[in-house]
């Protein structure tokens, strides 16, 4: 493809601009090879390898020997002995075999590359003296060489996703080991500096047109099409002002790739075949008129095959982290529900030129047995995605015992990607097992109807009082259950307010059974674990009322399982219970409890969890404002 500047991403051509060869995958290793037009009278020619390395993410170093880039003309002789047969062309050669070159990607929109390149130059020139008196002739040979080392300086510069700028600047130092005498300077290849600019634009993931133009008064224009997944398609055309008004040549090629395998042929004609054979006269050649050996008005019309290797990591990067927000910290109580609500998101943008379909890992040592994976997102090229982050803890992390901060590991791949796109890593607050965030749908995690404890303290009581519970309605059995289970549990508690004097620490029913007292978030928690490990279900009623919004508070309600129309065999006044819905979808009547004046007896506890459910709910209107929610605890 003409103006090949920044298209440059791995070893190929790479001297065009070597900004581009942190491109590179891994290792990168290819062959050329080219075959010159019958015209030209030459054949096969071993054009050269290259091979690169990117390391450290952003760093590349690629090296090219070319023999292959040479141009070779014969100077026919001006003078012809006749029934002599005597060789007395010159041959002249120009050659660049070597090229070295260092890349720094600074960021995702700026690189620079350093290079070097090695020039030859060498002329053969027979001469011959006649000696009449014995017949002989004597034969010598003039030769002139000249090496010269360039260095030139690249960037390559992305201002947007679909637009590059690149731009050489060639022969800023030069190093010549020798030089043409006076005799053959006219041989000399000229020393030209120049600057080389390249500008792409892709308006689609599949297709990129690319222009450049030159100081040494040359301009190309080049497009690639990827007509299939493994399939481009790439043509182009060039102009120089001395050589030509307009055009100069045209290229035509297609490339194919699998895997770590790249095969690329391409066909370079010129517009003017003069002095294209090889052999140019004396005062048909210039070469001053050559700047760049393989375009020069000598070279021949060539078909060109090449292979490219891609050693070491094959996996071709499709998305890149673009930023990780964690959504709080992580609380112990709640680490099961984590599985199924986000406890962060990661910015992911697609850095390939076809949609992908992205998803995100996440992962803290010791607290996670293995990383959880997210749902896959489909992301545009060139787009961002906010993918939402779950976690899937093990029960260590119920044994935090206090806050703490740890590193999460976050992973990004992409579809067709066998590994991590990208990875980086966040830190993490874990908040010790008896922290809380103040919202009663994460008070029900602290629930533990299943704990040994409370199961062994529940059955205890029960047992004790087995005779009087058979007696009575079996309707009522539930109610009486929990009000003997309330009456035991009352002489054995206090109110203890939290230890860090705030909401945010709550106590497991074992240890308020074990403490024999706490606040009212750990006697809601524990009276509802104790309800629950017997089968009555119970709901948390949560208000903050928003005049005053420190008097947050909450108590409890439990459910009966008694007909509202039994209503009076449970409580004369209507108001000391609650008509509601259960786990079943039946209405049942419910009892509210305050906990905190447990230990003053079960009917005390519910004749002061009536009066505030009346005076918040009923009269206060808490439910339908907003400022009460009943979470129940199933």
């Amino acid at each position: 493809m003409m103006a090949y500047g920044t298209a440059v991403r791995d070893t190929r051509g790479f001297t065009a601009n070597p900004a581009g060869l942190p491109g590179m995958r891994d290792w990168d290793v290819n062959a050329v090879t080219a075959i010159a037009t019958p015209l030209a009278g030459h054949g096969f020619v071993f054009s050269g390898f290259g091979f690169g390395k990117r390391f450290l993410e952003r760093h590349a170093f690629a090296l090219q020997y070319s023999p292959g880039i040479a141009l070779d003309i014969i100077e026919p002789a001006t003078l012809v002995v006749v029934g002599l047969n005597l060789p007395a062309d010159k041959t002249i050669a120009y050659a660049e075999p070597f090229a070295a070159a260092y890349a720094l990607r600074l960021n995702d929109e700026w690189s620079f590359g350093l290079q070097a390149r090695l020039r030859t130059e060498r002329v053969n020139d027979p001469q011959y003296t006649f000696e009449l008196r014995d017949s002989t002739i004597t034969t010598t040979e003039k030769q002139a060489t000249a090496t010269t080392w360039f260095t030139d300086l690249a960037m390559l510069w992305k201002p947007a996703e679909q637009v590059a700028v690149g731009a050489v600047a060639r022969g800023l130092a030069r190093f010549s080991s020798s030089g043409f005498d006076s005799a053959f300077v006219r041989y000399a290849l000229p020393k030209r500096r120049s600057l080389d600019v390249t500008v792409s634009y892709a308006p689609t993931p599949s297709l990129m047109v690319v222009a450049g133009g030159s100081t040494a008064k040359e301009g190309s224009l080049g497009i690639e099409w990827a007509a299939a997944r493994n399939l481009t398609l790439r043509g182009g055309m060039t102009g120089n002002a001395e050589e030509s008004r307009f055009l100069s040549a045209v290229a035509a090629g297609i490339g194919w790739s699998y895997a770590f395998l790249e095969l690329d042929a391409s066909y370079l004609a010129f517009m003017n075949q003069a002095n294209r054979r090889g052999a140019v006269s004396a005062p048909a050649f210039d070469a001053g008129a050559i700047g760049d050996i393989a375009m020069s008005p000598y070279a021949a019309n060539r078909l060109t095959l090449s292979v490219k290797a891609i050693l070491g990591n094959l996996k071709e990067s499709l998305a890149r982290i673009e930023g990780v927000e964690m959504l709080g910290g992580i609380y112990p109580s709640a680490y099961e529900a984590l599985a199924f609500r986000p406890v962060g998101k990661v910015k992911v943008r697609n850095i390939s030129r076809k949609p992908i379909q992205a998803r995100a890992s996440f992962f803290v040592e010791r607290f996670m047995d293995q990383p959880t994976e997210t749902e896959a997102v489909y992301i545009p090229p060139g787009e961002d995605a906010e993918i939402p982050l779950s976690a899937v803890f093990n029960e260590l992390v119920k044994a935090v015992p206090k806050t703490t901060v740890r590193d999460g590991t976050v992973a990004v791949s992409a579809t067709v990607a066998e590994d991590y796109d990208d990875r980086t890593q966040t830190r993490v607050l874990i908040h010790g097992r008896n922290d809380w965030d103040g919202n009663a749908l994460s008070l029900r995690y602290f629930v533990t109807p299943g704990d040994p404890e409370i199961i062994r303290y529940t059955r205890d009581i029960l047992l004790e009082q087995r005779d009087s519970l058979e007696a009575g309605p079996k309707e009522l059995a539930a109610f009486r259950n929990a009000r003997i289970l309330c009456d035991a549990f009352a002489g054995k508690l206090s109110y203890i307010a939290d230890p860090k004097q705030t909401a945010d620490y709550v106590q497991y029913p074992a240890e308020t059974l074990k403490i024999r007292g706490g606040d009212c978030d750990d006697m809601t928690v524990c009276v509802a674990s104790l309800l629950s490990s017997i089968g009555i279900s119970t709901a948390f009623v949560d208000m903050v009322p928003p005049e005053q919004p420190g008097n947050a508070h909450i108590f409890l309600l439990f459910d009966t399982g008694v007909d509202p129309k039994f209503g009076p065999s449970v409580a004369g006044n209507p108001k000391r219970y609650v008509v509601r819905k259960g786990k079943s979808g039946a209405e049942s009547l419910w009892i509210p409890i305050e906990t905190t004046v447990l230990n003053r007896g079960f009917d005390e506890a519910w004749t002061a969890g009536a009066q505030q459910y009346f005076d918040y709910v009923e009269v206060g209107l808490g439910l339908i404002k907003g400022w009460v929610r009943i979470v129940d605890v199933y």
